[in-house]
């Protein structure tokens, strides 16, 4: 089996039972991306506690890509520390923007490299990123407002 097929069959594993997706109402902070350009919505939740991500949780409706990535992202950044999370984006972002054939930021992100020779899904994979992007600066604005 090709390296491209198992990034395949992880894609739709995740498309097909998405991890951590469901409602939010119980998050301390939610923020929403959305793709017009192909009909992705998602939203991203997270509830923290001393600057850890405790949970990280989405939901919407998008593409098989969309949602994969959203998936995986919330595999990868439960648990981490704010600060981890932020970089952990900006690996993702500066992996995607540069389609040399380095390392994923995470290994269990390896199965998105194969979207970044498709420039025209890129956003489809980064849509749940930057709705997390977000969402730690509405909770990090948040921290600081109530050391004032």
């Amino acid at each position: 089996m090709s390296s491209d097929s198992v990034y395949k069959a992880v894609l739709l594993d995740h498309f097909h039972n998405p991890r951590n997706k469901g409602e939010l109402d119980d998050m301390e902070m939610v923020k929403r991306g959305s793709n017009p350009r192909c009909g992705d919505e998602i939203e991203v939740g997270i509830a923290s506690s001393s600057g850890v991500l405790e949970m990280v949780r989405f939901r919407g409706r998008g593409c098989s890509i969309c949602l994969a990535s959203a998936s995986m992202m919330t595999e990868c950044t439960s648990g981490l520390k704010v600060p981890q999370a932020r970089q952990l984006i900006a690996n993702l972002l500066q992996w995607f923007s540069n389609t040399d054939n380095e390392a994923a930021p995470d290994e269990n992100l390896a199965a998105l490299g194969a979207i970044r020779l498709h420039p025209a899904r890129k956003k489809c994979v980064l849509l749940a990123w930057q709705a997390l992007d977000e969402t730690l600066d509405g909770i990090e604005a948040r921290s600081e407002a109530n050391k004032v």
